[in-house]
């Protein structure tokens, strides 16, 4: 006899949450007194997700940098000087090993000089950058 009024009881609880649900969610018996405003900001309302995208390659590295740059230039500093370059020419990449490449990049200074600037990558992502060469000569002979 018990097990039947447990049983019983049971059945009415779950019954009576499926019949609340139904009516498009329980909200203790209270109904919305205020509906939401027809004329709301949306722009509160909206969210946008920006998905960050790395730049793949040498080219895709300097085509970020030189477009995040005010003056539309690529900036490294030699000698404790800040130089403002703009590339040239791409040189083949080269293996190095261990998923690494090396990439040279001919660049002309704001001097008139040409600077050879070699890049390390990763995994298609820049992970350094030096001064190879100034005028076709090594930057410490300058």
């Amino acid at each position: 006899m018990n097990k039947r009024i447990l049983l019983a009881a049971v059945v009415t609880s779950l019954g009576s949450n499926v019949a609340f649900a139904q009516m498009g969610g329980y909200s203790g018996g209270m109904t919305q007194t205020q509906p939401p405003a027809a004329n709301a900001d949306r722009s509160q309302q909206t969210t946008t997700t920006t998905k960050t995208i790395m730049p793949v390659g040498v080219k895709g590295y300097l085509d970020s940098q030189i477009a995040s740059s005010k003056d539309k230039k690529f900036h490294v500093t030699l000698n404790g000087k800040d130089l403002a370059l703009t590339p040239l020419k791409f040189r083949e990449e080269k293996k190095l090993g261990g998923g690494k490449s090396s990439t040279a990049v001919d660049m002309k200074g704001v001097d008139g000089k040409i600077y050879e600037i070699d890049f390390v990558s990763s995994g298609g992502q820049v992970t350094g950058a030096s001064v190879g060469k100034v005028n076709g000569k090594s930057p410490s002979s300058q």
